[in-house]
Formats: C-alpha cells, sequence, structure tokens
C-alpha cells in the first residue's frame, strides 16, 4: 500500500564490477524512497494496532541528541502507548537535493540516531534493496520489543546494539570491551550515557 511509487531492485553489481566512475554519482537517488515507504507501512501497521501514536516533529534537527550525520529536514515521532517504552524518531534528509531519499531511525527523547540508510547513497555501494528493507526493520523491531541498547562514551565513541547485533564507532582499547559495556548497560550499571527501553506491549513485540 505504501511501496506502489517504489519498487525493489536487485544487487547492480551481482554480475557487473564496480566502476570508478560510480564511486561519485547516484544516477537515480529516488529509488531510496523505498525506505521512508517502508517506514510508513510500519507507521500505519503501529497505529492501527494501538502501539503507538505518530505526530510530525516541529525541529527535525532539535529531536536528536547529537547530530545524525545529515542534515534532517523532517522528522516523525511515533510515541509508544505503553509507559516506560521510548519512541521511534524517524528522520529524513535528501541525496542530491531529491527529498526523503536518507532515512535515520532513532530512540529516545532525544533521540539517538541507530540506523542512517543508505549509509552512501553512491552507485558503487549499492547492493540493491533487500538489505536495507531488512536494516529499516530490524531497526524498527528492536525499538518496538526493546531489544535495542545504545551506550555513548563520548568523543563519538559509542556501541549500537540491535537484538544480538552491535555495531560499534571508534570504541578503542581505553574502553571496556563491547560485550562487558553492552552487559554493563542492560544490567543499569554502566558509567556512560545509556539509551535503551522496553517493549511497546506485553508480549516483548
Amino acid at each position: 500500500m505504501t511501496g506502489a511509487q517504489t519498487p525493489p531492485w536487485p544487487d547492480p553489481h551481482r554480475d557487473a564490477p564496480v566502476t570508478d566512475e560510480e564511486y561519485s554519482r547516484c544516477l537515480d537517488p529516488g529509488k531510496y524512497r523505498i525506505l521512508a515507504a517502508r517506514v510508513e507501512a510500519w507507521t500505519r501497521v503501529l497505529t492501527r494496532f494501538g502501539l503507538a501514536r505518530a505526530e510530525p516533529v516541529d525541529d527535525p534537527k532539535a529531536v536528536w541528541r547529537s547530530d545524525p550525520g545529515v542534515p534532517v529536514t523532517e522528522a516523525v515521532r511515533l510515541s509508544p502507548v505503553r509507559g516506560g517504552a521510548v519512541p521511534l524518531v524517524v528522520g529524513f534528509s535528501a541525496i542530491d537535493q531529491v527529498p526523503r531519499t536518507i532515512t535515520v531511525l532513532g530512540a529516545g527523547a532525544p533521540a539517538v540516531a541507530l540506523e542512517r540508510l543508505p549509509d552512501c547513497g553512491c552507485d558503487a555501494c549499492d547492493d540493491g534493496s533487500a538489505n536495507l528493507l531488512e536494516m529499516v526493520d530490524d531497526a524498527v523491531l528492536a525499538v518496538v520489543q526493546g531489544s535495542f541498547t545504545h551506550v555513548d562514551a563520548g568523543r563519538g565513541r559509542r556501541i549500537v546494539a540491535l537484538g544480538d547485533d552491535w555495531s560499534a564507532t571508534d570504541w578503542d582499547g581505553s574502553l571496556p570491551p563491547v560485550a562487558e559495556a553492552l552487559a554493563a548497560a542492560r544490567a543499569d550499571r554502566s558509567p556512560y550515557e545509556v539509551v535503551r527501553g522496553t517493549a511497546w506491549d506485553d508480549t516483548g513485540g
């Protein structure tokens, strides 16, 4: 219902090598609107089942705890009905001035960024839409199920865990191992800034 005008596409490099010129171009940025369509589908489902209320954010830049890395010009907040759960925030930015072609998924109030998709919009990095859509689903589900954890040790050093999967940025040797840092965060004994939540319904998702 939401993606009729945003069809999926296969990996363009499945049978063809990446060329040098692809690194500096994006011939069809509009195709990435499929991510916004996927978020809209999630929004309809979550609000229809009474799990959340959706509302546009008045100031899309001020909703983030720290700079999400792209100029967000539009954002929507999905506030869970259940107490103790944290909101899902979706921001949109542009590739080559084409709106809603970058999607930022975040959680909290103010929000921490969990995913920015696509991470790079150049044609060389394009491996099809399937993986991007899966990443949208994984991030949304992690927030709705309360299975995400965001640990911020300052100076850009952070861990983002979506369920059992995690990624770390600038998490250097002066900090505890990632597994230890996540365990401490989930046990509410982390010395760092932590954002995590509970499930949006009483079944755990």
